[in-house]
């Protein structure tokens, strides 16, 4: 006989089992993701700002946050970028704060933390972070499946009493990630910080701001630098319309002035314009290039680039085209009027008397007071503008080449990273190119050293920190190449009144290659092109305009393995903005002459040690 007790238990288990198997079947049931970053390395991934705003009436300032942007390469699994991105600007912390994901296969309701250092940063303030996630659920995003992913960030003040100094740091963040394509699809952050900041006078206290902002980034269409036919295509349309935009932003006087650079402005437009294929005889290039021969002379920078811009009325459609496709152009002098060689004549002569002398460099323009005064910047453009002249049929006389290169040499950084060059290079043509790659390494380590910009670049072993930076390594670089190329075009006899003999010459020669080889080297290690490397976003339009020109000059198709036009175009392509610039007529012209690689290549090739075609 079946006792009552018993009865009554089973009738509460099977009441109870229900509830058992719902709870173990929703946890069997979680959803799932694969929470870990893979885009394809050559992919260009550019996050826009889709919508800022402030959250309250206390805030100050208004949100003024850009995009963010970088290769495949450039992000871990994880979603932090390579360290070698540093210096990060605060777009780049709020961006890594929202992406971090655990780098592993994670069900709906899984949890994860981090501890963030942001201590090399660019035009904000160190901090430390400490973050913490929970996968919610997948989520639809535009037409993809993502998981949601929130986040939750709290400063962790230091001591110091810096001033300016983030004194208070929140943030949440909402996340859609595809875990198919493997990365972020969008991207909202509610920032609610405070900082404190220096008075605009001096004698005033310090300030707290408070940084209340919503900020959403959604993912553009992806660029692949791979592709270069699509890629051809958009740049034709990109030229085209910057172009347009760079005639907008003329004056009603006919010129294109930067600050108080007038001649400099409008030389610098009227060589991107003549590059980009207008027409020597449009009635406004005539105007403007009128206009140039009667303003003042200023800086070296104004002068140089005024010699490049007749060069560059003089070069031929086949010319251009053929520096395009990376093909040889046919060579000679420039067949300049009479009235413009006459003008470049004088140029050159401004060049020549104000080196900044006894310095063997130049400054802005001669500086009796400063004779010590020099920088790599200014002197590149004083060599270029002497390559120019040469081929528009002007001589240089001796004494301006051996001892500057020399100078170069000798502020470069004296250590490095020791690596191993890519000495030749075959992109693969599977999948995503990464295993059937072909890469021919150096047989020996080559230091990286780089240079800064008015002193002797320095690299620390132990901290593997350098001083040197992207774009005036690309200066550097730039001095000797050209400084080798206005000697190589020498005659005979203001070669022997330079070098001496033919073994000095040589001598010479070797050493310059050897500073070349690690000046090279430096780029290739550090290289990007969604930041001016070591530098950030400081002057970033103006190093990708260096990077093309040393590109060009050492005839090097590829930095390490990577096609540095064809990734730099991804990006370009997608900064422009609506009025088809890239803001003012200095960084539209910079992005139009790589754009259309506006350098004039060497009649002789330099050896750089690295890969070509």
């Amino acid at each position: 006989m079946i006792r009552t007790g018993f009865i009554k238990f089973v009738l509460l288990l099977a009441a109870a089992l229900p509830l058992f198997l719902s709870g173990n079947v929703q946890a069997l049931a979680r959803e799932k993701a694969e929470l870990d970053w893979s885009p394809d390395d050559y992919a260009y991934l550019h996050y826009r700002v889709e919508s800022q705003t402030t959250a309250g009436e206390e805030a100050d300032p208004k949100p003024n946050l850009q995009y963010v942007h970088f290769m495949g390469y450039e992000i871990g699994p994880d979603g932090v970028l390579i360290e070698r991105s540093k210096p990060w600007v605060l777009e780049e912390i709020l961006f890594q704060l929202g992406a971090f994901v655990p780098n592993t296969k994670s069900r709906a309701e899984d949890t994860w933390e981090r501890s963030w250092n942001f201590d090399s940063v660019s035009s904000t303030q160190a901090l430390s972070v400490t973050s913490s996630y929970e996968f919610k659920d997948r989520r639809a995003f535009d037409k993809f499946d993502c998981a949601y992913i929130v986040g939750t960030h709290k400063f962790t003040p230091d001591a110091g009493e810096a001033v300016p100094r983030w004194t208070r740091f929140e943030a949440t963040t909402e996340s859609w990630f595809d875990d198919e394509a493997k990365l972020l699809r969008a991207l909202k952050i509610s920032l609610r910080a405070a900082k404190l900041e220096k008075a605009p006078k001096p004698e005033d206290p310090d300030v707290s701001k408070n940084y209340l902002w919503d900020v959403e980034y959604r993912l553009a269409p992806i660029i692949d630098s791979r592709d270069t036919d699509r890629l051809k295509k958009k740049v034709d349309i990109a030229i085209l319309d910057g172009v347009d935009r760079l005639w907008a932003q003329r004056n009603k006087e006919g010129h294109w002035p930067y600050s108080t650079h007038v001649r400099g402005g409008t030389a610098l437009s009227l060589l991107a314009l003549m590059m980009c294929g207008v027409d020597a005889n449009d009635e406004r290039v005539v105007e403007s290039f009128k206009l140039l021969k009667d303003t003042e002379f200023v800086t070296t920078y104004d002068v140089a680039v005024s010699i490049m811009a007749y060069e560059a009325r003089y070069i031929s459609k086949e010319e251009r085209e053929a520096f395009l496709k990376g093909e040889k152009a046919n060579e000679g002098d420039r067949k300049l009027s009479a009235e413009d060689k006459a003008e470049v004549q004088r140029l050159t002569d401004w060049l020549i008397e104000n080196r900044n002398e006894p310095n063997v460099m130049w400054n802005y323009k001669r500086d009796p007071e400063n004779e010590a005064r020099y920088d790599f910047s200014v002197t590149q453009y004083a060599l270029l503008g002497f390559g120019s002249a040469m081929r528009c049929g002007i001589r240089i006389p001796p004494g301006y080449v051996r001892n500057l290169v020399d100078f170069v040499r000798d502020r470069q950084a004296q250590d490095g990273p020791e690596v191993k060059r890519v000495v030749d290079y075959q992109p693969g043509k599977g999948k995503r190119g990464k295993k059937d790659d072909k890469v021919t390494l150096s047989t020996k380590n080559v230091k990286a050293r780089g240079w800064a910009y008015t002193y002797t670049a320095t690299w620390d072993k132990d901290t593997l920190a350098t001083s040197a930076y992207g774009s005036m390594t690309c200066a550097g670089i730039t001095c000797l190449i050209a400084g080798m190329d206005i000697a190589e075009n020498m005659d005979d006899e203001t070669r022997r009144e330079e070098f001496g003999g033919k073994s000095q010459y040589n001598n010479w020669l070797r050493q310059a290659n050897d500073s070349l080889e690690g000046g090279m080297t430096w780029m290739e290690h550090w290289f990007s092109i969604s930041r001016n490397p070591n530098k950030g976003r400081y002057f970033y339009y103006y190093y990708l305009y260096g990077l093309e020109r040393i590109g060009m000059l050492a005839d090097a198709h590829y930095m390490g393995t990577h096609d540095w036009y064809h990734e730099g175009a991804s990006a370009l392509i997608t900064l422009q903005d609506d009025k088809g610039g890239w803001g003012n007529a200095v960084d539209t012209s910079f992005a139009l002459l790589f754009l259309k690689r506006g350098t004039v290549p060497l009649r002789k090739r330099v050896v750089t040690g690295g890969s070509h075609d």
